[in-house]
């Protein structure tokens, strides 16, 4: 067994070499590949909100907090409490965020 990460890699270099020269040759062919075209000018845009058990959810909002609770059970299941706590506090920082930004556009008028 490897001691560190970087030994590992060290030792496997024929097999990350070439993941990652395709990773780069295949950053550059997308990044050329397209072809500027007239940009199209769309009036209707669609709502990001949806009505789940008669209460508004940001879809954003929605998913973050699905793969959120995910996880939490996922740790709580692993018996990991302590990491699963504080991973767990860390990564509601932004769905915190999203709520009073979500919070704070719905209290503000336009005129």
């Amino acid at each position: 067994m490897e001691k560190t990460i970087v030994q590992f890699i060290l030792d496997n270099v024929f097999i990350f070499l070439p993941l990652g020269a395709t990773g780069i040759i295949a950053t550059v062919v997308l990044f050329f590949l397209p072809k500027k075209g007239p940009a199209s000018k769309y009036d209707d845009v669609p709502s990001d909100v949806i009505t789940f058990f008669k209460v508004r959810l940001n879809v954003y909002v929605g998913v973050y907090l699905f793969v959120w609770i995910m996880i939490f059970i996922i740790g709580l299941l692993s018996d990991f409490l302590i990491p699963t706590l504080i991973g767990g506090i860390i990564a509601a920082v932004p769905l915190v965020i999203l709520m009073l930004f979500e919070y704070k556009t719905n209290k503000t008028k336009v005129s």
